[in-house]
């Protein structure tokens, strides 16, 4: 068949008059195809149905079909259409013939694999008009419009029903294929096959989907790109790449990059993952192309249609990915997936995502004995505290025992205790967890825990650095930090893992490369919730030598106990507005005091630099000073709350081997933290 092809300027004043035909509030698919209209917009369309794809299970419990529609607008352009995925559930799909009307109400405009079309959103409306009911203009099409396959879904209005028969009796055809040619083709869509396979399953002359990180930047090497991907699981037939260079396998040869050399993958400055983890994969034509401009390294990929075979060395499997020129499978079969989208991220690659969090926990532990074993430090720097007879350990039953009397106290005393908090006037508006569990005083929660245990054969009593403990506690806040609110926001980078429900953020998910460089400030930053409280004993009977303790309140407690989302606070002046009329409630008036205490310690510096001396007694105040001696004796103002407090360790670094009790270099230190509490005015 001959493509007409119009005149620019012909095509233009035909394509406006079209225009001016659409019923209000739909526009064009040539607007869509040209991009006029942004992505992410949401469009009314209407169109003649020219392609169909059955619908197919995926990952989750919608399924997934595409139709191909034209307009008015590409009418003189038979090869052009727009594309609409749908993702619905199997019984809400619709299955229009060749030629059918389809209304598109609220459709979502994308660009996916370099390509503009339409993808359905939860408020999307779909409608069919069957194309053998359609009457001729004037009448309506509304007797051609098929029964809603939702029931909720609104109706197209009358104005649309006018414009389908005049769209359906004047569009060129050309572009539809008959029933026979379009039912097979809708055929051949079912024929599909799920050709997705880990690393771990690939074997020699496959075609397969993978979904893999790049590990390596990609090399650009006379028209192919060659990089390194891996999705951390282990494939025997792969290149063995080991951090100590003691065990690699025959090698690949020749590039700067190290992809086809004898070196070892040390030499190489081989960054990961070890093992038999990671595949060489070659790119051709236009996948060369979008590899090098838009992939770097730690970037996940959907490789499509990749072929696996053995590399010229016929030791190990590599990855081929070709342009395939047959009718379904044309097109780019690089697709970037993105990490910043935990709600739509596709569960293939959350796994992982997972497995490479879980690699790299593993590698740094296993880097750590590399190093003991290569300085003979590997098993001789356990402490002798950790070395215990097998068999009956006397200790352990006096520990039982103790537990036990400190139980039963604790639970002679619960009463008494309930009596006492009524009396401390309690701020009702701080509400916590474990209303059942007893009340702990500070200076018993502080108190270092004893531990007797047996070195060869003989007892000994250990101060334990810390224990996993929960308690509660009556307290009121006496001071917090950082000193100033402003600061009790801070940011990090964004991470993949933050898309996995058992991570938690911290300073793992940062590069050791990074810190200290420019490059940890470039990203996307995540606000987080990061201050400390100073908790002091509540009732004066429980007051003991140590009767305060710093608490630390992460990301998490802190959004339970403000209600309040992380955020700039310097950028956004009423979110900091918020946080200090909820801290209102949790500590009076210190922040005011605070305050007042910095002033003068700042101005007590400043007359030390300018070597004045020191105030004298004020004088007896006048009526015009009243406020000011208000603002000189300021006190603390705040009613004591009930709460919830957590004991756990950290390891931290330590220059002296003697207090290294954690690791070598490393020490516990003991934090208190808050958790389980809420403001609730």
């Amino acid at each position: 068949m001959t493509l007409r092809q119009p005149s620019s300027s012909a095509a233009r004043a035909r394509n406006a008059t079209r225009q001016k035909a659409l019923p209000s509030g739909y526009v064009s698919i040539q607007d869509i195809l040209e991009e006029t209209i942004p992505v992410g917009k949401h469009v009314n369309v209407v169109g003649l149905v020219k392609d169909r794809r059955v619908p197919m299970e995926t990952n989750k419990t919608d399924w997934k079909s595409s139709l191909t529609i034209y307009d008015k607008s590409i009418e003189d352009e038979p090869d052009k259409g727009l594309l609409f995925n749908i993702f619905r559930p199997r019984s809400e799909m619709p299955e229009p013939d060749a030629g059918d009307v389809v209304v598109l109400l609220s459709a979502k405009v994308q660009c996916f694999r370099g390509e503009v079309s339409l993808i359905t959103h939860w408020s999307t409306v779909i409608h069919v008009y069957s194309a053998s009911e359609i009457p001729k203009p004037p009448k309506s099409a509304k007797q051609a419009l098929r029964p809603p396959l939702r029931s909720n879904d609104r109706l197209p209005a009358d104005e649309v029903h006018e414009y389908v028969s005049r769209l359906y009796h004047s569009i060129d055809k050309d572009a539809v294929p008959d029933a026979a040619d379009f039912s097979m083709q809708v055929e051949q869509s079912r024929n599909y096959k799920n050709k997705f396979r880990l690393l771990s399953e690939v074997e020699d002359f496959q075609f397969c989907d993978v979904i893999v990180n790049v590990v390596r930047e990609p090399f650009d090497q006379m028209g192919t790109t060659t990089l390194w991907v891996s999705d951390y699981t282990e494939n025997e037939h792969f290149y063995k790449f080991s951090w100590d260079a003691t065990e690699v396998s025959a090698g690949q040869d020749g590039d700067p990059y190290g992809y086809t050399t004898f070196k070892s993958a040390a030499t190489n400055n081989w960054a990961g993952p070890y093992g038999k983890r990671s595949m060489q994969v070659t790119c051709f034509g236009q996948h060369a192309e979008f590899v090098n401009k838009e992939v770097r390294v730690g970037t996940w990929v959907h490789l499509r249609n990749l072929q696996v075979k053995y590399g010229r060395n016929g030791n190990n499997l590599e990855g081929f990915l070709r342009e395939d020129r047959t009718a379904f499978q044309s097109g780019l079969q690089v697709d970037i997936l993105a990490t910043d989208d935990p709600d739509n991220i596709n569960d293939r690659l959350k796994e992982a995502i997972r497995r490479k969090r879980d690699y790299e926990k593993a590698k740094k532990q296993q880097q750590k004995s590399f190093v003991a074993n290569a300085q003979g430090k590997g098993g001789d720097g356990k402490r002798k505290a950790e070395v215990q007879e097998d068999g009956k350990n006397p200790s352990k039953s006096r520990r039982a025992e103790k537990r036990a009397r400190r139980a039963q106290e604790l639970k002679d005393i619960e009463e008494k205790e309930r009596e006492s908090e009524a009396k401390l006037g309690l701020n009702n508006s701080i509400k916590c967890e474990n209303l059942k569990e007893p009340i702990f005083a500070v200076s018993s929660i502080v108190e270092p825990i004893p531990w007797t245990t047996t070195v060869d054969g003989q007892e000994v009593a250990l101060t334990l650095p810390f224990t996993c403990a929960k308690y509660r506690a009556n307290v009121r806040v006496v001071d917090f930090r950082p000193h100033k609110l402003v600061d009790f926001a801070t940011w990090r980078k964004n991470a993949e893992y933050d898309m996995l429900s058992d991570y938690s953020g911290g300073s793992d998910s940062e590069s050791d490369d990074d810190r200290g460089t420019l490059t940890r400030y470039a990203g996307e930053k995540i606000w987080e919730w990061r201050f400390a409280l100073l908790l002091e004993e509540a009732n004066p009977k429980h007051k003991g030598e140590c009767d305060k303790l710093w608490a630390v309140v992460d990301n998490a407690e802190a959004q339970l106990l403000l209600g309040l989302d992380a955020s700039d606070l310097r950028a956004n002046p009423d979110d900091l507005d918020k946080l200090q009329e909820q801290l209102s409630h949790l500590w009076g008036n210190l922040e005011e005091c605070k305050q007042q205490e910095l002033e003068r310690q700042a101005a007590d510096k400043n007359r030390v630099a300018a070597h004045q001396p020191p105030p004298s007694s004020p004088p007896p105040p006048t009526t015009g000073d009243t406020a000011q001696t208000k603002k000189a004796e300021l006190v603390l103002s705040n009613k004591p709350f009930t709460c919830c407090i957590r004991q756990y360790g950290v390891e931290v670094s330590e220059e002296d081997p003697k207090k290294a009790n954690a690791s070598e270099g490393k020490r516990w230190e003991r934090i208190f933290g808050l958790f389980g509490t809420k403001i609730s005015s």
